[in-house]
């Protein structure tokens, strides 16, 4: 692990270092004399500019510019006027015959024959050459302006920025070749140092993974990698003290884990057992279709029939409300929220469960256009839940009254019944499965004390909440529900 690592880092920190030197030996051979005659050009028009302004009747301040240019730059220049080629001041040494002619008391010069090989204008109107001297053959890069009648010619030789581009091109191979050597026992030493920490903490962090926290990083440095070093022992000394926290608490997480695991099943045996329990009804109807069958008391037969009629549909109905607990238990009913009117449902619910009993007053007081936002099946089965243990437990010629309170971005819907209130001790277990009240279990056998069981889960499956509590003439129970938006 620990060559593998430094030696990768090495490889790779290397070829990064090689690629840097071909790029920039690339870059030397092919671009190094273009970026020369890139920066030729932009000084030639800088010159050729100042020495276009100056006086040239000053003669002297002229020389003086124009002699600093070849020093420093090493540019000749050439003043002569446009129409004749006459030179009127140059740089130039000896000049070919055919430059020169005789006028009495000296010689006459004219402007240098060339072969244009490129030339661009630029913005300012300057104009850049490449020409080849019809006399010397030299190759130049020249820049000229025109003021008036009078010409100003500055230009270098191509062969000047040549050998000057060769010379930096040796130059830079030969730092670029020491760099890469010196750069390489760097990344060498380098490697082999950054390596080592990563390489015991590896190691360490292994031992941890088996959980053995005998050993410590030794931290020598003050950077990142002593901090992680540190934080590392740090580590192995909180981990050990938790595995020695965790292996006392170990016995007692079991014991809860079994207490659950026993309660689940508790909670499945029960449903389980319940419909177990169905089988003494049925083998009640089976034995009165026995009985019907041969023919025992026919005076019966009716009776029989309805008795075998009433008690599968009431079996049939309680098998069905203990299914669909189960299901809204398991979280496997979808909910599936829409926008609706409440006050709809609630005056429809009321009319259903309560029609035919004229000795009890009913009112809705949700108003018209009340919209919410939840699944409409779900919530007329709450309403007929609420409803229907508000219609059984209301006393004589009392009120069931079905109204809604306004919680912000939320709906109370709440379904009150005068009558006898519930006892407190009792309220926490009403929306238990088969829990009913009162010990004699006189209710209408329709009911099976799931009711309350099912609006619960439903709520819960929802995000809602749900509750009672008893008024001064009875009790009221509640569920909360999605105002729309």
């Amino acid at each position: 692990m620990k060559r593998r690592l430094w030696i990768n880092l090495f490889i790779k920190l290397a070829v990064i270092f090689v690629a840097f030197v071909l790029i920039l030996t690339v870059a030397n051979s092919t671009l190094l004399l273009k970026y020369f005659t890139f920066k030729q050009e932009r000084l030639l028009t800088e010159q050729s500019l100042v020495i276009s302004r100056l006086d040239h009747k000053n003669t002297g301040m002229l020389d003086s510019a124009v002699r600093e240019l070849k020093d420093k730059y090493g540019f000749e220049t050439d003043l002569y006027d446009k129409n004749t080629g006459r030179i009127v001041y140059s740089t130039r040494g000896a000049k070919s015959s055919d430059s020169f002619g005789s006028v009495g008391h000296g010689f006459d010069m004219t402007k240098e024959k060339m072969e244009i090989i490129s030339s661009k204008t630029l913005s300012d109107g300057a104009v850049i050459q490449r020409a080849v001297s019809a006399f010397s053959k030299d190759e130049y890069l020249l820049c000229t302006r025109v003021k008036g009648n009078l010409v100003t010619e500055v230009k270098i030789r191509i062969s000047l920025l040549e050998s000057s581009a060769s010379a930096a091109g040796e130059f830079i191979t030969i730092i670029t070749a020491i760099c890469f050597v010196f750069a390489l026992i760097w990344v060498f030493v380098f490697a082999r140092k950054f390596s080592r920490p990563i390489s015991e903490m590896s190691e360490i962090t292994g031992r941890m993974a088996g959980l053995d926290f005998s050993k410590r990083v030794k931290v020598a440095r003050k950077d990142e990698i002593g901090a992680l070093g540190s934080s590392i022992n740090n580590l192995s000394d909180k981990l050990d003290g938790a595995l020695s926290e965790l292996r006392q608490t170990n016995a007692k997480l079991k014991g809860e884990i079994d207490l659950e695991r026993q309660l689940d099943a508790m909670r499945r045996g029960f449903v389980a057992n319940v419909s177990h329990e169905l089988k003494t009804p049925l083998s009640i109807i089976s034995g009165y279709a026995e009985g019907l069958k041969l023919n025992i008391n026919s005076d019966s037969k009716e009776e029989y029939c309805d008795t075998i009629i009433d008690e599968a549909d009431r079996m049939n109905r309680l098998v069905l409300s203990i299914l669909e607990l189960s299901k809204y238990e398991a979280a496997q009913t979808k909910t599936d929220p829409e926008e609706f009117d409440i006050s709809v449902i609630c005056r429809d619910m009321l009319n259903r469960v309560f029609v035919g009993r004229e000795d009890i007053t009913v009112s809705c007081d949700v108003d018209e256009n009340t919209l919410v936002f939840t699944d409409p099946t779900q919530t007329e089965q709450i309403l007929k839940s609420f409803i229907e243990n508000a219609a059984s437990h209301v006393s004589e010629s009392g009120t069931v009254r079905v109204f809604a309170e306004d919680m912000g971005d939320k709906l109370k819907v709440c379904v009150e019944n005068t009558g006898k209130p519930i006892d407190p001790e009792l309220m926490p277990r009403i929306w238990e499965s088969f829990f009913r009240g009162d010990a004699s279990h006189s209710r209408d056998k329709s009911r099976f004390g799931l009711g309350l069981s099912i609006v619960s889960a439903i709520v819960k499956a929802q995000g809602e909440e749900c509750g009672v509590y008893n008024t001064e003439t009875g009790v009221c129970f509640w569920f909360t529900c999605g105002k729309a938006k």
